[in-house]
């Protein structure tokens, strides 16, 4: 074997460039170029659309509150999945919405392999060993699957290095103190609070652990000096106060982030109701579940439609799931096996890890957890396989303790580890092997007993798919096993090929996970649709949220399986999430965090409550001014509210555009105002054949309808967060409604400030006196701009900070 020191010594090239490579071949080249896109699930459906919001107020020159092209107007920078204030934003004024997009994917997609690197060997690995850890988290089907997740990529990457950065600050290492609190910004500006808070919890745990370490460590040294003094009691809490001080002054630093949610949580769906308890696992582990471990994507692929495609909702409480597939890999099985039991800090860290993110990632399939997940202020705990993060990095760090043990251990722990490492290989290739022969050659059996939870259509194509992973990892498993003799002899180069064949077999078997569509078909040429959408009014489609049925989306004729396709067909027919790139303005398509307004949401359940009256639904549709319809089926029968403006041929199917006959203004005065004392009451008015969209209004209250004059609305000046109006009403008054949605928008009449009013669910509305006056309607952006003094601060504290831990870090402590 090689000398220890020495190969300890040795450049990393031989680790790092084969998983760097073959990432940027693979992967990152046509992103880099901005030639493709990554387009699975949220990336273009539901960040794109809120990145081009910003990223064209950021051109005009301000910074976007609302997005005025979604729902009549929903949270943006309050909003932490639309990622706003993340410094990566920048990007959108150096290129196209596109490139930025996807740079913010493979920026952190290279970031971490070196973010859990730093993490392993803080835990005390060597060098070879945390690259294999790295190699294991980066390729993980786990950390692969947040490439479909644009709010979560960095939150998952940031993660390993918070706790990095707590161990070195613990170790001494100086201006440690200053990189946490950045780590800490960064982390809450990512995207998703609780990824946040996951980090911060192990990265406490952590710190924990090390510190007690350090204690014992410094009790036992006999050069240790007692201070003495008044304060001498609290310099065991000095470490704990610095890492508290960081994290202040990182949460400084996210501030405008922090205040913008503040501003809209009390407003939403999620801060005013919440979640049942069932809406709040969704996604929870089912064990059945575990067999993907093995077998990727056996429940079907998520880029396909049809034959191949994902058909297991069943598995996954009822709906697609959530990360799409968390294939560890054969070499990080093994590799896991060979840790063996824990015998150090960091593999009780990992195994704590392991233990505490799959007992709450079971959710409803663990009574506690669901209780858990049910209690008061629920609507922060849902997913439950999110916590599925501490699993993952428990996991990987792991393996990096098996890679260390197997190849560079001392002679007696490198042997045990080398038993339970063949033995791994062999018990997989027993089960793998077993199975393959099972679909091979007992193909009626296999079929019949497939047959009773896999559907029918799919049976004989998911037989075969299966058989041929099956024997794809056969052949992997025997090239480990070769590899791992090589690696007996030589541990340094043995282990770098052990790697380097690890992320070939990964990035092949999880392809699936990041598939890339040229760029082009999305942004050019501009639709059919399009001639016959106008721009600035309210228009709905009706595939989108299913608010007319159900969708032809996945039945059109496709030149492939490919489920690009079918997000091709989706940007043609201007779904909503089209609308910001297109300039059109949609009705009815909140996002589905649950951070859009209470309302908005209450609005769509409405729609979707008529049971199949078209009736209702278009006079609900008039009612908040939509001009056009879109859908993919026609209206049956015909309805008199509707006429059809244009049909537009589309992948063998055909995009049906209706324009709503009699639909409210944008902006008018009603004449009749009726007084709802429920939501309830206020749809069935809405609905009802006795409303007039172009003259009553729906309001909130008890009692007769308000009979009131009407009147003019002059002049128009809209703006994204200002309107402005001039109004002439009655000598009764009027009531002036505005086709926006309620959100945080403030209102003066002549200056002189007046309550906002909810009109027909969701609608801005407002008491008018009689007489001409001027009314604006505008959205207050200072609590924004004093939040920026937070930033400054924060700032400004950074290199105190920095001084202080670094000062703190040259002091030994003593046992309390």
């Amino acid at each position: 074997m090689e000398n220890h020191e020495e190969s300890s010594r040795r450049p990393l090239v031989l680790y790092a460039l084969p998983l760097l490579g073959l990432l940027l071949l693979l992967l990152a080249v046509p992103l880099v170029r901005g030639t493709g896109t990554l387009y699975l699930r949220d990336v273009l459906n539901t960040h794109l659309p809120m990145k081009q919001t910003q990223a064209a107020a950021m051109r005009d020159g301000y910074f976007p509150l609302i997005d005025p092209y979604r729902a009549g107007g929903q949270p943006l920078a309050g909003n932490p999945n639309a990622v706003p204030f993340y410094p990566d934003n920048l990007l959108y004024l150096a290129g196209s919405t596109f490139w930025a997009l996807n740079a913010h994917f493979w920026i952190h997609l290279f970031l971490a392999p070196l973010a859990f690197y730093w993490m392993a060997r803080a835990w005390g690995l060597r060098r070879e060993a945390a690259w294999a850890a790295a190699a294991c988290w980066t390729l993980s089907g786990f950390y692969l699957s947040h490439l479909s997740f644009y709010n979560l990529i960095a939150g998952v990457t940031l993660a390993p290095a918070l706790v990095a950065a707590c161990l070195r600050f613990l170790q001494g290492r100086r201006g440690m103190a200053a990189v946490v609190a950045v780590l800490w910004a960064l982390l809450l500006l990512g995207g998703d609070p609780l990824m946040a808070v996951l980090a911060g919890v192990l990265a406490g745990v952590a710190a924990f652990t090390e510190k007690d370490q350090k204690d014992l460590k410094d009790s036992k040294d006999e050069q240790v000096r007692r201070p003495s003094g008044p304060l001498s009691r609290l310099r065991p809490l000095s470490p704990f106060l610095s890492l508290a001080a960081a994290v202040a002054v990182g949460t400084l630093l996210a501030l405008p982030q922090l205040v913008e949610f503040q501003r809209i949580l009390p407003l939403s769906f999620r801060g005013h109701r919440g979640y049942s308890a069932e809406a709040a696992t969704i996604a929870s582990f089912d064990p059945r579940q575990a067999v993907e471990w093995l077998i990727p994507f056996f429940f079907g692929r998520p880029d396909l439609i049809g034959p191949g495609s994902f058909w297991g909702s069943r598995f996954f409480t009822g709906f697609p799931p959530y990360y799409l597939s968390l294939y560890p890999g054969l070499l990080a099985l093994a590799l896991f096996a060979a840790s063996g039991r824990p015998r150090g800090k960091a593999a009780w860290w990992a195994w704590g890890g392991i233990a505490a993110g799959l007992f709450l990632s079971l959710g409803r399939f663990n009574p506690v957890a669901e209780w858990l997940f049910s209690l008061p202020g629920r609507g922060s705990l849902r997913y439950p396989v999110k916590f599925w993060l501490p699993v993952a990095m428990g996991a990987a760090l792991l393996c990096g303790i098996g890679f260390q043990r197997l190849l560079f251990g001392e002679d007696e722990e490198r042997a045990r580890a080398r038993r339970r490492f063949a033995f791994a290989l062999f018990l997989l290739a027993v089960i793998l092997g077993g199975f393959w022969a099972f679909l091979s050659f007992n193909a009626a059996g296999a079929q019949a007993w497939m047959a009773g939870f896999v559907p029918g259509r799919y049976v004989p194509n998911e037989r075969l798919r299966w058989a041929g992973l099956c024997l794809m990892s056969l052949g992997a498993i025997a090239v480990l096993a070769i590899l791992a003799r090589i690696a007996r002899r030589r541990p340094v180069v043995g282990g770098a090929l052990l790697l380097a064949f690890h992320a070939v077999v990964q990035l092949l078997l999880l392809r699936p996970l990041y598939p890339i569509d040229a760029v082009v078909p999305y942004r050019l040429p501009p639709p059919p649709a399009l001639e016959h959408v106008p721009a600035g009014v309210p228009i709905v489609h009706a595939d989108f949220n299913y608010l007319f049925g159900p969708s032809t989306l996945k039945q059109g004729s496709f030149p492939s399986r490919g489920a690009h396709w079918m997000e091709r067909r989706a940007f043609y027919e201007l779904y909503p999430f089209t609308g910001s790139m297109r300039g059109r303005r949609y009705e009815l398509n909140s996002s589905a965090e649950g951070l859009d307004t209470f309302l908005v949401r209450m609005a769509e359940g409405a729609m979707k409550g008529t049971k199949g009256d078209n009736g209702k639904r278009l006079r609900l549709l008039a009612a908040w001014g939509v001009h056009r319809l879109l859908m993919n089926h026609p209206l049956d029968p015909p309805e008199p509210r509707a006429r059809l403006a244009a049909q537009v041929p589309s992948f063998g199917q055909t995009l049906y555009i209706y324009e709503v006959v009699d639909h409210g203004p944008l902006a008018f005065l009603a004449r009749r105002v009726i007084r709802a004392p429920h939501l309830n009451a206020a749809y069935q008015t809405l609905s009802g054949p006795g409303f007039n969209a172009r003259a009553d209004a729906v309001i909130p209250g008890e009692g007769p309808p308000l009979q009131k004059s009407g009147g003019t609305v002059h002049r128009m000046k809209e703006g994204p967060e200002r309107i402005e109006l001039n109004v002439t009403a009655g000598p009764g008054g009027g009531f002036l409604i505005v086709q926006r949605s309620t959100h945080i928008w403030e209102a003066e009449i002549d200056g002189k400030p007046v309550e906002i009013v909810p009109a027909n669910l969701y609608r801005l509305g407002l008491e008018v006196p009689a007489g001409r006056h001027r009314v604006v309607f505008r959205i207050d952006r200072r609590p924004l701009a004093r939040s920026f003094f937070g930033v400054a601060l924060g700032l400004a504290l950074l290199p105190a900070l920095a001084w202080w831990g670094g000062r703190r870090s040259a002091v030994r402590y003593p046992t309390l």
